[in-house]
This record gives C-alpha cells, sequence and structure tokens, in this order.
C-alpha cells in the first residue's frame, strides 16, 4: 500500500462516493439488506472502484474500520449503559408523559421527539 498513489481526479471520486451512497440506500431501503452488511459490500466495492489494489482492500478497510471503532466504541458503550439506566429508572417515561400532557395527545409525536432530543443531546455533544 505504501508504494500506490490515487490517479483519480476530483471529479471521478466524488462521483464514486455519489455512487456509492446511492447503492447504500438502494441496498438498505429496496433490498432490506442489513446496515452492517450493506457497509461491508459498498465499502469494499467502493475501494476497487476508485483503483486500490486487490490485496490492499482488506488492509484499507480493517485499517478504516478499526480507528473509527477505536473513537467511538466507549462512547456507544457509555451512552447504552446510560440508556439503560434512564429506561430502567422510569426516567424517559416520565419525560415523555411530562411533554406530552404538556403538548397534548394530539402533538404526541412531536412531544416524543422532544424528548429523544433532550436525552441524545449529551451523547451527541459527547461526540
Amino acid at each position: 500500500m505504501d508504494d500506490w498513489s490515487q490517479t483519480m481526479g476530483t471529479a471521478p471520486l466524488l462521483a464514486i462516493a455519489v455512487g456509492a451512497i446511492a447503492l447504500i440506500l438502494l441496498l438498505i431501503i429496496k433490498f432490506k439488506v442489513h446496515a452492517f452488511i450493506t457497509l461491508i459490500i459498498v465499502s469494499a466495492l467502493t475501494a476497487v472502484v476508485a483503483g486500490v489494489p486487490m490485496g490492499a482492500v482488506f488492509e484499507v478497510m480493517t485499517d478504516g474500520f478499526g480507528s473509527t471503532l477505536a473513537g467511538v466504541a466507549l462512547l456507544v458503550a457509555l451512552g447504552a449503559m446510560l440508556g439503560r439506566l434512564i429506561e430502567h429508572s422510569g426516567g424517559a417515561k416520565a419525560l415523555a408523559d411530562a411533554l406530552i400532557s404538556r403538548f397534548g395527545e394530539k402533538r404526541a409525536p412531536m412531544a416524543l421527539g422532544i424528548a429523544s432530543l433532550l436525552l441524545g443531546f449529551p451523547m451527541f455533544f459527547d461526540a
């Protein structure tokens, strides 16, 4: 991988990125392929189309997934634990019920959306 250099310009690489996003949406929405499997497939195809040598595709993918996982794993694990604590303590239900009673039954989706934002903000800003 050290002796390889990218020869494509900006426009072809952007076209590949747009195609990859379209393929992700197609596989997930139309064909109902699991999102993680879709990301692996599209990542490999994107690397091949972008001209990464076949022998280096696995290395590039594992390096990318590894660095992303290392940066996010702790945040996701702690967020999941915090969410579970809030769920078991009844805090999430109490917040949702309070917002529904304040906004009314007709605006329940908006009230639940606001409750989700309030519970999700700490994790978003930590990320």
